[in-house]
C-alpha cells in the first residue's frame, strides 16, 4: 500500500522532476511493474476492458457516467489507452472499489496482449473495426485478431459484450469461453435500438429492447452515429448486473463529450458541432449525414487534417473527393491545413465562396467569424493534435493568442496553460503589403492579352543561386534574352515588354515565401490582372535536379510559397512551370539544402533546366495570346 500510494503522488506536479531525473521510459516502466503487483490485491472491484476503431472513448465514457450514478469506482481519463496510462488507472483503484472502465489501445500487434497481462478484466466491449491503424496491422481482418484477444482472455465467468451490426465483432463471439451481450440493430443482437431518431437540434433518442422490456431513452449526444456507444455502453453496465431502467435513467442525465460532436452555442447564437478530436476519413460519412439531416438557418462545414486514407488513392485526390461531398451537404465548406489548397480545383462553378482553402487556422478565424451569422450550424472536423481547431470558437471570445500550426501538443487548447501566448501565423489577410504603398500612377494596367510570369524566391541576396530560388533565375534569364528592363517599385520587381510578338511582364515579388500570396494578390488588384494570365515558375525538391514539368492547374504540392498565392486568390487556376531540384547531397536536411547555393557540380544541369523552363514559358505565352485579342498595349 506504501508503494501504491507513492505512485500515486506521482500524477501531481512533481511528476514531471521524476521524469527528468529518470527519464520518461523509466518511469512509465515504474508504473506498469508497481500496478502488476497492485492489481492482484484488487478482489471486489469488477474491471473492464473497452477497445475498437471508433467510439471506445465515447462507450467508455458514457459506461463510466451509468456506473457512477449507482456504484463507486474510476475510469481511464480521456483518450489515454496505452500501457503505462492503463496502469495509472489500476493504481487509482482502490479496494472497496465497485468497477474499474479501461479503454485499450488496439495500436499495434501485440499490445492487447501486455493490456490484458496488467488489467485482467471480466468483462469486455467491442466497438467496430474499422480502418484506424490499419498500417500497422496490413489488414483490416489483423486489426480485428488483434481486438479478438480481449474477449479470448475473459473468464468463464466474465461476458463479452459485442456490436452485432459488425460482422468481424460479431464473428468474436465464437471464440469466447464465456456469456455474451450482443447489442446492435441486427435482429440477432440481444440488446437492441428501435425508433431511432436524431436530427438537429433534437438529439439522438430510441427505444431499447431487453429481454422482452421496452424503455424509451433519450440522451443528449448528436448523431445517430453514436448509437454503438450507446448500446456498448448499456450493455456493459447490464453485464455488471443493472436494470435496463437503472441505465436508461442515468444515460438521459449524461452530457456529450468535448471534441466529439459536441454542441457549443456562442453568445452571437452560433452554433459549433466539435467533432475536432479525430477525423479519420471512414468517420466523416456519419458527421455529413447528420448535417445533410439538421435543420438550421445555414450549415457550414470546416475540414482540417484527415487521417486513415488506406492504400491506393493519394491524400490530394482524397480532399478533393471530400470537398465535393461537403459541398452537396453544407451551403459553405472551409478546408484548414497544408492539404487546403488541393480542394480548389473541385469547387463548383459559379459557387467561388462555398469553397475556401487556407493553410493556417487564423486565417480560416477570420474568414469564418466574419461571414457566421445567428442560426448557423457549424460542423469543426479535424484531428486536435494537427489543427487545434477549437481556436475557432475561442477566438470569438478573446480567449486565444497562439496561433502555431505545429504546436504538436495533444491537448485541446483551452486546457493549454500557452494559449494566451501571441505566437504563430502572422494573419495574411491584414499583411502589410508593400506593393500596395505604390502610389497607383506608379502601377501600370495590364492587357488580357499579356502574360504574367511570376518567378518565386526569396529576395534577400544571400539566396541567389540556391534551388529555392531558381524561379528568380529563370525569370532573370527570359529578360535577360529579351533586353527586358527590371523596374523597381516599393516590393516589387517587373519587367515588361514584346517577346517573339507577344506582350509579357515579368513579375517577382519582394516578400518572404510564405508570405508572397498576399504580396501578389494586392498586385494584380493593382494591375488587373488574374489568374488564368500567370504563369507560376518555382523549385520541385520531388522532381530530380534538372527536370523541367508544365501543369494547367492543382494543388501546391507541398511548396508553401505556392500554397500562398492559391490561398490568397482561392484559386488553383494558376498555370505552372517546375524546375526540378531534388536533393542530391543527403547529409544535409531539406531546408539546409534549398537555402544553400548550387555546388559547382550541379551548376550544368541548372543552366540547361533554366533554359528549358524558359522555352516552355513561351510555349505557353504563344498559347496563351492566341486566345486572346492580340492588340498590344505595350
Amino acid at each position: 500500500m506504501q508503494v501504491q500510494s507513492a505512485f500515486n503522488r506521482l500524477s501531481d506536479a512533481a511528476a514531471w522532476r521524476v521524469r527528468r531525473l529518470l527519464g520518461d521510459g523509466r518511469v512509465d516502466r515504474a508504473w506498469v511493474a508497481v500496478a502488476r503487483r497492485w492489481r492482484p490485491a484488487l478482489k471486489r472491484p469488477v474491471f473492464i476492458g473497452v477497445t475498437g476503431s471508433a467510439g471506445k472513448t465515447t462507450t467508455k465514457e458514457l459506461l463510466f457516467g451509468i456506473l457512477s450514478a449507482h456504484r463507486k469506482g474510476v475510469a481511464s481519463p480521456g483518450s489515454l489507452n496505452v500501457l503505462p496510462e492503463v496502469a495509472k488507472t489500476v493504481m487509482r483503484v482502490r479496494p472497496n472499489h465497485d468497477f474499474c472502465v479501461v479503454e485499450l489501445s488496439e495500436a499495434a500487434p501485440g499490445v492487447m496482449v501486455e493490456h490484458l497481462g496488467l488489467l485482467s478484466p471480466s468483462i469486455a466491449i467491442v466497438t467496430v473495426v474499422q480502418s484506424d491503424h490499419i498500417t500497422a496491422f496490413g489488414s483490416i481482418d489483423g486489426l480485428a485478431e488483434e481486438m479478438s484477444r480481449l474477449v479470448e482472455a475473459l473468464p468463464s465467468s466474465g461476458t463479452a459484450v459485442l456490436n452485432a451490426d459488425d460482422p468481424r465483432v460479431f464473428a468474436m463471439s465464437a471464440r469466447c469461453h464465456c456469456n455474451v451481450l450482443t447489442y446492435g440493430m441486427s435482429p440477432h443482437a440481444q440488446l437492441r435500438a428501435e425508433d431511432i431518431t436524431s436530427v438537429w437540434p433534437d438529439r439522438l433518442q430510441m427505444t431499447l429492447l431487453w429481454q422482452g422490456e421496452r424503455v424509451p431513452l433519450k440522451t443528449q449526444l448528436c448523431g445517430a452515429h453514436w448509437l454503438a456507444a450507446v448500446l456498448g455502453a448499456v450493455g456493459g453496465a447490464l453485464a455488471t448486473g443493472l436494470t435496463l431502467h437503472e441505465c436508461v435513467l442515468a444515460m438521459a442525465n449524461l452530457p456529450s463529450f468535448e471534441g466529439r460532436m459536441q454542441p457549443v452555442t456562442t453568445l452571437e447564437g452560433v452554433t459549433f458541432i466539435r467533432d475536432d478530436y479525430k477525423a479519420p476519413l471512414w468517420t466523416l460519412d456519419a458527421c455529413f449525414d447528420f448535417m445533410k439531416a439538421a435543420q438550421a438557418k445555414r450549415k457550414i462545414i470546416v475540414i482540417g487534417t484527415l487521417s486513415d486514407f488506406g492504400p491506393g488513392t493519394g491524400a490530394s485526390k482524397r480532399y478533393a473527393d471530400v470537398a465535393r461531398v461537403a459541398q452537396e451537404t453544407a451551403d459553405i465548406t472551409l478546408f484548414v491545413g497544408p492539404w487546403a489548397s488541393s480542394v480548389l480545383k473541385a469547387r463548383k462553378p459559379g459557387q467561388a465562396d462555398a469553397l475556401r482553402g487556407y493553410t493556417h487556422v487564423r486565417d480560416a478565424v477570420q474568414h469564418l467569424n466574419s461571414i457566421t451569422q445567428e442560426g448557423d450550424l457549424v460542423l469543426l472536423k479535424g484531428t486536435n493534435k494537427q489543427d487545434h481547431l477549437h481556436r475557432i470558437i475561442l477566438a470569438r471570445s478573446k480567449e486565444i493568442a497562439c496561433w502555431r500550426d505545429d504546436c504538436d501538443r495533444n491537448m485541446f487548447c483551452s486546457e493549454c496553460s500557452e494559449r494566451m501566448k501571441p505566437s504563430g501565423a502572422v494573419l495574411l489577410q491584414q499583411h502589410p503589403v508593400m506593393a500596395a504603398n505604390v502610389p497607383s500612377t506608379a502601377l501600370v494596367t495590364l492587357h488580357d492579352s499579356e502574360q504574367v510570369v511570376v518567378g518565386l524566391g526569396n529576395p534577400a541576396a544571400q539566396y541567389a543561386n540556391t534551388p529555392h530560388n531558381i524561379g528568380y533565375a529563370v525569370v532573370d534569364q527570359l529578360a535577360q534574352s529579351f533586353g527586358l528592363e527590371w523596374i523597381a517599385m516599393p516590393g516589387v520587381l517587373f519587367a515588361r515588354g514584346g517577346v517573339q510578338g507577344h506582350g509579357i511582364c515579368l513579375i517577382k515579388v519582394n516578400a518572404n515565401m510564405n508570405l508572397i500570396g498576399a504580396e501578389l494578390k494586392k498586385l494584380a488588384d493593382g494591375m488587373a490582372f488574374n489568374p488564368a494570365q500567370c504563369i507560376l515558375v518555382y523549385d520541385d525538391l520531388d522532381l530530380p535536379l534538372g527536370t523541367v514539368r508544365t501543369r494547367l492547374s492543382g494543388s501546391a504540392g507541398g511548396h508553401r510559397g505556392v500554397a500562398s498565392i492559391l490561398e490568397a486568390f482561392q484559386t488553383d487556376g494558376f498555370k505552372r512551370v517546375k524546375v526540378g531540384v531534388g536533393q542530391t547531397n543527403s547529409s544535409v536536411s531539406k531546408i539546409e539544402y534549398v537555402l544553400k547555393p548550387f555546388d559547382a557540380a550541379s551548376g550544368e544541369a541548372v543552366a540547361k533546366a533554366v533554359a528549358v523552363a524558359v522555352a516552355r514559358l513561351l510555349e505557353i505565352a504563344k498559347t496563351h495570346a492566341a486566345t486572346k485579342d492580340n492588340t498590344k498595349v505595350l
